[in-house]
């Protein structure tokens, strides 16, 4: 039976946003703009098609497969689809947790550029920067422990990555636990001239070891270099800030920071297949899909040529593990979710003091008089009387969007097994969030059901 409407401010959103803003993680420096800001372009917009690219592409002509059951919602149905044809993307996982409860989970496509076998709703994908929360959480569940200090300075934790000689820029030490949360600690890729987290041959060769670059051996690497900024003082998102944040978990806990964060966070709340990804194509988790390639690039791995772009450009287990690493379902990944909202429901892995201190407003003039902001591993938009957390992730050839509406504990997933050229990757990423969160406003009333107890 379902229960009464309930117009959600995560749904309302959708009807005038022109796209939540947030983390790109392709090879140029990341922009973060206010979410009320147009990323539309001026001039008449690019589509897919006029984009020359290469590599593997989809058949955006034909008819595409669906999974799952759509019950009595059929809005998603209504413009999946015709989202992934428009972009050449070859599948995608929605699903909606209302109340706690997995009221929807749908695929859409095919697992695969290659293959015309349908995803399904509990399929694995890459979530990038969907990370970051996941490390937070854990971050901040050795905060509750007493194992940890927000105002802890990281490399006195981990001084054994310091050089010899010190950091390039002693401002370094001053950097805080909190300020690599919030992406308040300094560092800046416009500074550097690259992301390094996306250099790992380049990183490799400039502190004289083995390719591709550790996640260590990223870390050293960028305390070589200057901050952009005074720790505290900005806001610039930058991958290498939760790249150390792993790291501080294993120097804390004595474990690697995947066996931590799995034993001590995911597996608490069901969600424990997720894990860290491979970055080779032979290498992916079965049940994973495959990712869409544009372009190739040199492997990081040496010897082995020229490969496509998802399976090179983006080491995963090396240099991307707590700053992007992580590959799971859509049921897992709300599972996690459920675990840090707040509900009288399933048991919740933070205190209410430790949640509001992650969705706070950080002090830097940066996020002054906005809606918006970047909390302790969150986006965090405050229209009116609401509270929406939210977080995207990007790599090549894979896309994924996550939002809550903390109110209406409501909650809506998207993930991608592709994404757009780089060149207009800023408009791919208004339309597909424009997209489900329109469609999620057609949505009246979710059904009063639960599949997290069943097959998906």
């Amino acid at each position: 039976m379902d229960r009464p409407s309930r117009r959600s401010i995560l749904a309302s959103l959708g009807a005038v946003l022109t796209g939540f803003a947030g983390c790109s993680n392709a090879d140029t420096p990341t922009t973060i703009s206010d979410a009320t800001t147009t990323t539309e372009p001026t001039a008449r917009p690019t589509t897919p098609g006029d984009v020359s690219t290469t590599g593997e592409t989809t058949k955006s002509s034909r008819d595409l497969p669906t999974t799952g059951q759509p019950g009595d919602v059929e809005a998603f149905d209504e413009v999946l689809p015709a989202l992934l044809k428009q972009w050449e993307i070859p599948g995608a996982t929605v699903a909606v947790m209302d109340d706690e409860r997995l009221a929807f989970t749908r695929g859409y496509g095919t697992v695969g550029p290659d293959s015309d076998e349908p995803v399904r709703p509990n399929a694995y994908f890459r979530i990038g920067s969907l990370s970051k929360p996941i490390t937070a959480v854990a971050t901040l569940d050795l905060v509750e422990k007493g194992k940890l200090a927000l105002s802890d300075r990281a490399f006195e934790i981990r001084s054994d990555l310091l050089p010899e000689e010190g950091p390039a820029d002693p401002r370094v030490e001053e950097i805080t636990v909190r300020q690599l949360l919030s992406h308040t600690a300094g560092w800046s890729n416009a500074t550097v001239g690259f992301d390094p987290v996306f250099a790992p041959i380049q990183v490799a060769e400039a502190q004289g070891s083995k390719a591709p670059a550790s996640a260590e051996v990223t870390v050293e690497f960028m305390l070589t270099q200057d901050l952009g900024y005074d720790p505290g003082t900005d806001f610039q998102y930058a991958n290498v800030g939760y790249c150390v944040l792993g790291r501080i978990i294993e120097g804390v806990t004595g474990e690697d920071y995947e066996t931590h964060v799995r034993e001590a966070v995911l597996e608490p709340l069901g969600a424990d297949e997720l894990a860290i990804g491979a970055t080779r194509k032979e290498n992916l988790r079965k049940g994973e899909v495959r990712y869409l390639s544009h372009a190739t690039v040199q492997s990081p791995f040496p010897g082995e040529g020229a490969v496509p772009r998802p399976y090179g450009a983006g080491v995963l287990g090396e240099a991307l593990d707590a700053d992007g690493g992580w590959v799971g379902s859509a049921p897992d990944l709300l599972r996690f979710v459920r675990g840090v909202d707040g509900l009288d429901g399933a048991p919740d892995i933070l205190e209410a003091e430790t949640r509001e201190t992650m969705l706070a407003r950080p002090d830097v003039s940066h996020w002054e008089g906005t809606d918006q902001y970047y909390g302790l591993g969150w986006f965090v938009d405050r229209p009116g009387d609401g509270t929406v957390l939210w977080h995207n992730g990007s790599l090549p050839g894979s896309y994924a969007f996550l939002a809550h509406d903390r109110n209406e504990s409501l909650t809506l997933l998207a993930l991608f097994n592709g994404r757009s050229p780089d060149q207009v990757f800023g408009q791919f990423n208004v339309a597909a969030q424009r997209t489900l969160l329109r469609a999620m406003g057609e949505v009246d009333s979710w059904p009063d059901r639960d599949r997290f107890d069943g097959a998906v």
